[in-house]
C-alpha cells in the first residue's frame, strides 16, 4: 500500500502540471518565431567595422555618409570626425530625410551603444545595411584627429 501511494502522489502532481502547463493559444504560438526571426534576422544584418578599417576607407576617398549620433554637447568636449554628420541618435527618426540610401553609411557615438540603435532605425526605415562603428573613445586612442563642430 504505502509503495502504491509513493508511485500515485508523483505521477499525480506530474500530471497536473502537465495539464496546468498546458500549450499557448494558436495566434501566440504562430507570433512568437516571427519575432524570434526578426530578431535574429536584425542580428544577423548588424554590420560592424573598427577603427583601423574605418580609417582605411576614409584614407582612401571612400564616399561614406559618416553618422554622429551624440548630443552636441559631446561634440564641444570630445570632438568628432572630420567630415561627420550629427543627428543625435533621439532626433535620428525624424531626421532620416537628411542621411542618404545612395552611400554607405557608418554610425557612431561615445562606445558603441547610441550607435547600434541609430543603425537599427535605419535598417527599420529601410536603408541597406548601416555599418556600426564603436565610437569616438576607440577613434581617439588609436591616435587619430578629431576636430571640433563646425560653429562652435
Amino acid at each position: 500500500m504505502m509503495r502504491k501511494l509513493w508511485w500515485t502522489i508523483p505521477m499525480a502532481a506530474l500530471l497536473a502540471l502537465a495539464a496546468c502547463g498546458g500549450s499557448a493559444p494558436p495566434a501566440e504560438q504562430a507570433e512568437a518565431p516571427a519575432a524570434t526571426e526578426h530578431h535574429e534576422a536584425a542580428a544577423t544584418e548588424a554590420t560592424e567595422m573598427d577603427v583601423a578599417a574605418l580609417k582605411q576607407r576614409l584614407d582612401n576617398g571612400e564616399d561614406i555618409f559618416l553618422l554622429d549620433v551624440r548630443n552636441p554637447g559631446e561634440l564641444v568636449e570630445h570632438g568628432m570626425i572630420a567630415g561627420a554628420v550629427n543627428i543625435p541618435v533621439d532626433q535620428l527618426e525624424a531626421r532620416l530625410a537628411e542621411v542618404p540610401k545612395d552611400k554607405p553609411i557608418v554610425t557612431y557615438c561615445m562606445r558603441g551603444g547610441r550607435a547600434s540603435r541609430a543603425a537599427e532605425t535605419l535598417r527599420e526605415a529601410g536603408y541597406n545595411e548601416p555599418i556600426e562603428f564603436g565610437g569616438i573613445t576607440a577613434w581617439k586612442e588609436a591616435g587619430y584627429e578629431v576636430v571640433q563642430p563646425k560653429g562652435e
